[in-house]
């Protein structure tokens, strides 16, 4: 799709689809060739990582990396 003539905003997604794919593979392998098997390990914890948690009234996405933890409130990056 990325060769195609694709209107601006579909080319972005395009684009941001491929590059988040793209760099979640390569995270992968990485985490396959150090062996990395323990939640504890930094090769883990250092990772941008994205969980929803569900409490009694809400729902929240909540990012993680090495000790940080915060909510995620949708803000988008306009190019």
């Amino acid at each position: 799709m990325s060769r195609l003539s694709l209107d601006k905003i579909i080319r972005l997604r395009v684009i941001s689809i491929i590059t988040k794919e793209v760099h979640g593979r390569d995270v992968i392998e990485r985490l396959i060739k150090t062996q990395t098997m323990d939640l504890q390990s930094f090769e883990w914890q250092m990772q941008l990582r994205f969980y929803w948690e569900r409490h009694e009234q809400t729902e929240d996405c909540i990012i993680r990396q090495t000790i940080t933890k915060f909510n995620y409130n949708y803000v988008f990056v306009d190019n």
